[in-house]
């Protein structure tokens, strides 16, 4: 049986909403909704939409889950007033959706404990303190577009089952560790002025953090991503922690932007990395990546500090830099398994920017044309399975120790400073037309195999050229 609230006693609260619509959004549409529940004797306002000075926190908080779990009653609170609002521990079971779109809250909301079976609405609340939803279980979809939270958003060990939507929230800071999100998370456009945390965090759909500003760190250290996992366009001030995180299905971090350390140790990709036109401004750590099924790509991307792949494993199509800037600090490849191709052409790195290449393999080509090694670039107990193209380079000292089982094209690089062959083994022809050394050049242990093409090859000292 429904309650009918007569005119004359129903809350006279309207709220007014509007949406553009149509292919260019130019057509606006405009929706009111009117409060359904019974005014407040003496006020044309319900118990929710009364100012906060005129009525308790507790009464209100105690109203609204027993409306919640009315059945015959609405659960549609749009537009309230509350000068806090804790339901912590609360069971609300009703199968219509709580509805709080639009509402104030002056200080914290409360959620602790707190299980709901229907979908939530926190679209567009404004929260003056600090949202709490420690071990919070939604049993199905939380929409919290808009949100706006003056301090922090707590949802640790939180459940959601369904997907959890917090487009263009913002808040101090957001903290999710341990939490479960069955269908994934949306947090992009968001702004969070110290730590945004999803340590051990388990996600099973996406996973969206695009177009973020965070002003102090990331870290989503030991989360598990089944499905993709988006940090593209985010700006974070401070450090990025990502050790020993499992993402299923892709990571995007196209666009981004870490204002100090980005460590991400032991980190396990499926379906590729893209990290095309990223600046990292700290150190860069990435050994022991693991990445499967796809390629992992840091085009156009600027490293201003160290940068190190030590043990990475790339089971892919290729691991690529083309066209990165390493600005300072060594780069380092120590014992890294590509399957593909490794892909340097048109890198520029600087007299400070050593680039070491050591013990690793390649089972496709290493493509290095166009490049700039203002320093050393060293290769040693390398092994490259297909192809070696290091033409239209420039190197001020370069050890190469390379095996190459089929071709090294060398032609038209120049190399400024030393350059030492050492156990170079080439199966295929070597090309050296137009290569210039300004010093003898080492040829400790070097063995060509096929055909070698040295045509005006010159070596002279530095002040003759």
């Amino acid at each position: 049986m429904s309650i009918v609230v007569k005119d004359g006693s129903r809350c006279s609260y309207e709220h007014v909403s509007r949406r553009t619509t149509g292919r260019r959004k130019k057509d606006e549409r405009t929706n009111v909704w009117r409060c359904p529940h019974p005014a407040r004797g003496g006020s044309d306002r319900c118990l929710f939409h009364l100012p906060v000075d005129e009525k308790d926190a507790a009464t209100v908080a105690g109203a609204l889950v027993a409306v919640a779990n009315d059945p015959a009653r609405p659960s549609a609170f749009i537009g309230g007033q509350f000068e806090a609002l804790s339901v912590a521990s609360a069971d609300l079971e009703s199968d219509a959706p709580l509805d709080l779109r639009g509402s104030m809250i002056h200080h914290d909301l409360d959620l602790r404990d707190a299980t709901v079976d229907a979908r939530l609405r926190l679209d567009g609340v404004s929260v003056g303190g600090s949202v709490f939803m420690d071990r919070f279980d939604a049993r199905k979809e939380v929409t919290c577009r808009r949100i706006q939270i003056g301090g922090r958003w707590v949802l640790s060990e939180a459940t959601v089952g369904g997907r959890l939507d917090a487009t263009d929230f913002g808040a101090d800071s957001l903290i999710a560790t341990d939490a479960t999100f069955e269908r994934g998370v949306t947090f992009r456009r968001g702004s969070v002025e110290s730590a945004l945390v999803v340590a051990r965090a388990t996600f099973d759909g996406p996973a969206w953090f695009s177009h973020t500003h965070i002003g102090g760190h990331l870290d989503i250290g030991n989360a598990t991503c089944e499905r993709r996992l988006s940090l593209a366009h985010c700006r974070v001030a401070g450090s990025v922690t990502a050790q020993s995180t499992t993402v299923g299905n892709g990571l995007s971090l196209d666009h981004v932007h870490v204002g100090r350390e980005f460590d991400a140790e032991r980190l396990t990709v499926a379906g590729g990395i893209d990290a095309t036109t990223g600046r990292f401004d700290g150190d860069v750590d990435c050994a022991g990546l693991t990445c499967t099924d796809g390629q992992v790509e840091f085009d156009h991307s600027t490293f201003r500090g160290a940068a190190h792949f030590d043990g990475a494993t790339i089971t892919g199509r290729r691991l690529s830099f083309r066209s990165a800037r390493f600005e300072s600090g060594p780069v380092s490849f120590v014992r890294t398994a590509v399957s593909g191709d490794f892909d340097l052409s048109e890198v520029t790195s600087s007299a400070t920017a050593a680039v070491r290449v050591v013990e690793g393999s390649v089972g496709g080509s290493v493509v290095c044309n166009h490049a700039t090694f203002e320093g050393e670039l060293f290769l040693s107990a390398m092994r490259v399975k297909r192809d070696f193209d290091f033409s239209d380079c420039t190197v001020g000292m370069l050890t190469f120790g390379v095996e190459v089982d089929g071709r090294l094209n060398f032609a038209y690089t120049h190399v400024t400073d030393s350059a030492g062959f050492r156990e170079t083994v080439v199966h295929g022809p070597a090309r050296f037309t137009n290569a210039r050394f300004d010093t003898d050049p080492s040829l400790t242990d070097a063995t060509v195999d096929g055909s070698i093409a040295a045509y005006n090859l010159s070596v002279m000292p530095a002040d003759e050229s």
